[in-house]
């Protein structure tokens, strides 16, 4: 499968204090690194597309502050914007089943985790 190149938000849409993970912002300079993972299937939110920008203005979900990163299919993964480590929490949600979610510690849990959907 093909995987999209993509920009993240830049910093002066993000929430106040908000760092992207480091993992995340190597793969938004070098996609082919997604090559390593067997079967990753979720294509990357670009934040200069209109479907980044509606999902940026669509991002408040059950009173979260997420950011939007990555879709597949009907599952949607979001960063906590609230999480201001650098290394934040990550939301995937089922958008066919709300609230129905799934949480992981990070992204480079999410990343080991993603081709399970």
């Amino acid at each position: 499968m093909e995987v999209n190149n993509f920009k993240p938000y830049s910093s002066n849409i993000l929430p106040t204090g908000f760092k992207y993970p480091a993992k995340y912002l190597a793969l938004s300079s070098d996609i082919s690194l997604l090559n390593l993972i067997p079967n990753f299937q979720w294509w990357f939110i670009d934040a200069d597309s209109e479907m980044g920008e509606l999902a940026y203005e669509l991002r408040k979900k059950n009173g979260l502050n997420l950011i939007p990163f990555a879709q597949l299919f009907d599952w949607a993964s979001f960063f906590d914007g609230d999480d201001l480590t650098g290394n934040p929490i990550v939301y995937v949600f089922d958008l066919g089943d709300m609230p129905h979610h799934v949480t992981f510690k990070n992204f480079s849990e999410w990343l080991e985790n993603a081709s399970t959907f």
